[in-house]
Parts: C-alpha cells; sequence; structure tokens
C-alpha cells in the first residue's frame, strides 16, 4: 500500500505554508479544488457511494458505514491535521484554516472547530473525525461546504 502524499496535495499544503505571512488565502475555486483532489485521494483508500456524500450534506448520517468514517480520517491525515497521538488537533486544525480559508470562511468553521474537536476522547480515529463532521453540520450545516465531502 502506498501512503505517499500526492504531489498535488503536498504543493496545496507548501503554497499553505508559504502563504501564511502575507494576506493571500485560497480562493474559494482553489479550496473546492483542494476539497476535490483530497477526495480523489482518500476515496480510492475508502470507497464511498455519492449518495452518501449527498445525505450528509443534507444532515442524514449512516452510523454503519465504516468506509466514510475513514475516508474523513484520510482527508484529516493528507491535511495533516492529526497530532502525534492519531488524534484531531484543534491548534492544528485552526492554525491550517486560519492560513488557507479567508477570513470569511474561517468565521464560519471556527465555531465547528472549536465546538467539535476534542469531545470524543478515547474513539480512534475514524469514528473521531466522522463524530467531528457530524458535530461541524450540527454547529452549522453550511460548515460542510469548506470540509472534505
Amino acid at each position: 500500500m502506498n501512503n505517499m502524499i500526492p504531489a498535488t496535495v503536498l504543493l496545496a499544503v507548501i503554497a499553505a505554508t508559504v502563504l501564511k505571512d502575507c494576506d493571500a488565502y485560497l480562493s474559494e475555486a482553489a479550496i473546492k479544488k483542494t476539497q476535490q483532489m483530497l477526495k480523489t485521494v482518500c476515496s480510492k483508500k475508502h470507497s464511498v457511494e455519492e449518495d452518501v456524500f449527498t445525505d450528509i450534506k443534507k444532515g442524514i448520517f449512516p452510523e454503519n458505514n465504516n468506509n466514510i468514517k475513514c475516508y474523513f480520517a484520510c482527508n484529516f491525515k493528507t491535511m495533516q491535521m492529526i497530532n502525534q497521538k492519531g488524534t484531531l488537533d484543534k491548534k492544528l486544525f485552526k492554525d491550517k484554516m486560519s492560513m488557507m480559508a479567508p477570513p470569511n470562511i474561517y468565521n464560519i468553521l471556527l465555531p465547528a472547530i472549536e465546538q467539535c474537536i476534542g469531545i470524543d476522547k478515547g474513539e480512534e480515529l475514524c469514528q473521531s473525525s466522522y463524530n467531528f463532521i457530524k458535530c461541524a453540520h450540527r454547529v452549522d450545516p453550511k460548515s460542510l461546504e469548506y470540509l472534505p465531502l
């Protein structure tokens, strides 16, 4: 199994890091393109039917689908938002989003990050990633537009 991060995702992370010290954020189109790249990478590892994504955007969350749970974990790993303990990291998440997302989008994501990361201590990564997405939807359904779906 190949665990290398694809060059396009790596370039997006590098670009975000380089842009950190200036007021250049990813455009909404660039965010959508990054989401699509992540979807391509993680869908190869965790096959998910398109209707599952559609349902989640509507607030319908399948509880017996481990592929969707691990799909989200794959996205967060690829985006380097997982700490060395193997859990979603609120500080990493906030730092990455503040670098990449323009303030209007960051302000949509911030309440979900604040309220939803770290609420399920002890859960394995796939489940906690899924719980974050469910919680983010509860906090603000619009946040899912900017998370990896």
